[in-house]
């Protein structure tokens, strides 16, 4: 019992000052923040602070995790019901292309921390990969490579989310980048048009703190 809470009280603690780090680079900017100042607002001794993080930097990542995680179980509830293996596919980068470009949690942080453009949120590149490996094994995919397969379409999802966010591609190259993926895995382009139109099922979105909402509310 006594292990149970204390790993319960170091889950409390980092929650805290990942929650105070996101609060404080949003109200003041990354480079007007202490670690002092993280600490006195997660209220815990400054000592306590590099037990869970030896640099502010790593402070900065944990957070961008943490909305990656929450971005991760709002997928996961959007897929939950689905079975076919290319469904499944065009949702997921349907979903992920959206949440690159309209995530304020994510795309706040990474502007005000100055984190490169190079940071996009997207799918667990681990799922894609076994996405795309069932439905090669089931016969729905006619892919020779599927790691290879996997890297070009991660790569593609990068690329488009950025230039997309850089005022390079319009958001029409959301879907347009959804069905080659379609069509790269071997579907027919008619079946690939029709799986990027179908609607998404609507998921609630990811849960910010108070703090951060109200900041990003009074910022708009």
């Amino acid at each position: 019992m006594a292990n149970k809470n204390t790993s319960q009280k170091r889950e409390l603690t980092r929650a805290a000052l990942i929650s105070a780090t996101h609060e404080l680079v949003l109200r003041r900017g990354y480079e007007k923040i202490s670690i002092q100042d993280i600490t006195e607002v997660a209220q815990v001794g400054l000592g306590t602070f590099y037990n869970y993080f030896q640099t502010k930097q790593l402070a900065f990542e944990a957070v961008l995790e943490d909305i990656q995680g929450r971005f991760n179980d709002s997928l996961n509830l959007i897929r939950q019901p689905l079975k076919d293996p290319a469904t499944i596919i065009a949702v997921s980068l349907q979903y992920s292309l959206t949440q690159a470009q309209d995530n304020r949690d994510w795309t706040t942080f990474v502007e005000f921390t100055g984190l490169t453009d190079q940071r996009v949120l997207h799918q667990d590149a681990e799922q894609l990969l076994l996405d795309i490996q069932r439905g090669a094994k089931g016969g729905r995919f006619k892919v020779n490579d599927p790691t290879l397969t996997h890297s070009l379409i991660i790569g593609m999802i990068r690329h488009v989310s950025r230039e997309i966010r850089r005022g390079n591609l319009a958001r029409s190259a959301m879907p347009e980048t959804t069905r080659h993926v379609l069509r790269m895995l071997g579907l027919p382009d008619q079946v690939a048009k029709a799986l990027t139109q179908a609607p998404m099922s609507p998921v609630a979105v990811p849960r910010r703190t108070e703090a951060v909402a109200t900041i990003l509310a009074v910022s708009a």
